[in-house]
C-alpha cells in the first residue's frame, strides 16, 4: 500500500482528503492498461513546495518529441507504448496540468471539489489551487488552454500517459504552435466488469462528469482561447459540456445559476473541439445536445466507418438504435449554421483500420497532421 503525507495527516493511496471545500484524491498509480498491454507507468507525487523555475520567455522554446514524428507510424506507436512518462517533456514556456474529477459521486458541486495539479520536474505532480489555472495567465500573455478529455475503460496512469502522448506527438513538433496550457482532464472510466454494462455505466458517468467540465470551462476567461479535443466517451463528456454551457439540459438538468442570469447568460467562449471517434448518437448535434453547436468556434470530427467497437453501438439500449457520431459522422449536417466554414470531418478508416485506439490516431501522419491543422483555430 502506498500512503502520502499531506498537511500533517497520512493517506493511503486511493483515500481521499477534505479540507473545506477542496478535496485532494490520491489513486495508486501502478497498473497495468488493460487495453494496450502497457506495463507499470510512473507513480503520480504529491509535491508540497514550488519547484523552481526557469525564467520565461515568450518562444514556445525548441525540443525534440520523446518519439520522433518521422518514423514510420508502426515504430511511433511502439516506442510511445515503450517511452516512459518521465521523458516526455514540456516546452519550455507550456504548463501541463492534470485535472481529476474522478472522486467526485454526482453531477454537483464546484470547481473547487476538482483534483488539480501541475506537473513539475518533468515527472512529479504539484497539487494547485482550481483557480491557480483558472485566474490570468501569470506570464501576461493569455497562453490558449488545450484540454484532452480521454476515453472510456482508462484508469488514471492509462489517462496521464495517454495525455502526454498526445501533447508529445501533437504539440511538440509543431513549431508554430505558441504556447499554451495543456490540461488532461481525468473521469472515473476504469473497467468494471461486463462489457455492456460498462457501456452504459460510463454513458451515466459521462453525462454527469460533463457538469463539472462545464463549470471548469466557465471559469475561464472568455478572452483566453480554448481548444478541447475528446476521444471516444471523452467526446460525449465534452459535448454534454458545450451543450450545458449553451443553455441545454443533460438527463433533465442544466446548470447552476446566479440571480437575473440564466444558463444561456453564461460567457459564450467559441471554443475550437476536436472530436476522435466520439462514442454519442451521430444526430446528437441537432437533438440531445443542440445547444453545443452555439459555443464552438470551430469543429474538427474524426470518425471511423470500420471501428469495431463504434460498429455495435447502435445495439446498446440507451443509443436508440442509434450509430455513433465517431463511426458515421455528422448527422444532420446541414442543419448546422456555417457548417462549411465551421466544420471538418474525415473518415479514418483507411488510415487507422478497424482498432478503437488513441495511439493508432496520434501516430497516424495523416490524422495528426489534421490535428494540428484544426487545434488552434483562429476565433471567427
Amino acid at each position: 500500500m502506498l500512503c502520502f503525507s499531506f498537511a500533517g495527516a497520512t493517506l493511503a493511496s486511493g483515500q481521499t482528503f477534505s479540507s473545506g471545500t477542496s478535496i485532494v484524491q490520491f489513486d495508486v498509480v501502478e497498473s497495468v492498461d488493460v487495453q494496450s498491454g502497457d506495463g507499470p507507468v510512473d507513480s503520480l507525487q504529491a509535491v508540497d513546495q514550488p519547484s523552481l523555475e526557469d525564467d520565461v520567455h515568450p518562444e514556445p522554446g525548441g525540443i525534440e518529441p520523446a518519439v520522433s514524428t518521422d518514423l514510420p507510424e508502426e515504430a511511433i506507436e511502439q516506442r510511445l507504448q515503450a517511452t516512459p512518462t518521465a521523458e516526455f517533456d514540456a516546452r519550455a514556456n507550456d504548463e501541463i496540468w492534470l485535472v481529476s474529477s474522478r472522486h467526485l459521486r454526482s453531477r454537483g458541486g464546484s470547481v473547487e471539489n476538482l483534483d488539480v495539479r501541475r506537473r513539475v520536474d518533468g515527472s512529479r505532480w504539484q497539487s494547485e489551487s482550481p483557480h491557480s489555472l483558472l485566474g490570468s495567465d501569470p506570464t501576461g500573455w493569455n497562453r490558449p488552454v488545450v484540454i484532452f478529455v480521454h476515453g472510456n475503460r482508462w484508469d488514471l496512469n492509462t489517462a496521464i500517459r495517454r495525455g502526454l502522448q498526445g501533447y508529445d506527438q501533437t504539440i511538440v513538433p509543431w513549431d508554430a504552435a505558441p504556447s499554451i496550457r495543456y490540461v488532461i482532464w481525468t473521469w472515473p472510466a476504469d473497467e468494471i466488469p461486463g462489457p455492456i454494462r460498462d457501456v452504459r455505466v460510463k454513458a451515466s458517468k459521462a453525462d454527469q462528469h460533463s457538469f463539472h467540465l462545464a463549470r471548469f470551462l466557465n471559469g475561464i476567461s472568455p478572452q483566453t482561447p480554448i481548444s478541447l479535443m475528446g476521444f471516444s466517451y471523452g467526446g460525449r463528456v465534452a459535448l454534454g459540456a458545450l451543450h450545458l454551457m449553451g443553455g441545454g439540459r443533460v438527463d433533465g438538468c442544466g446548470l447552476e445559476t446566479t440571480p437575473g442570469m440564466t444558463p444561456a447568460g453564461y460567457p459564450s467562449h467559441r471554443v475550437n473541439l476536436t472530436l476522435v471517434v466520439p462514442a454519442i448518437r451521430n444526430s446528437c448535434l441537432i437533438g440531445t445536445r443542440s445547444k453545443a453547436y452555439s459555443q464552438i468556434n470551430h469543429l474538427f470530427l474524426v470518425y471511423n466507418s470500420r471501428d469495431k467497437y463504434l460498429g455495435l453501438f447502435k445495439f446498446t439500449r440507451f443509443s436508440g438504435k442509434t450509430p455513433a457520431l465517431g463511426y458515421t459522422g455528422i448527422c444532420g449536417l446541414n442543419r448546422l449554421a456555417d457548417h462549411p466554414y465551421r466544420v471538418d470531418q474525415f473518415n479514418a478508416s483507411r488510415a487507422v483500420g478497424a482498432e478503437h485506439s488513441f495511439l493508432e490516431y496520434i501516430s497516424d501522419h495523416r490524422v495528426e497532421a489534421r490535428l494540428r491543422n484544426h487545434l488552434l483555430t483562429p476565433t471567427r
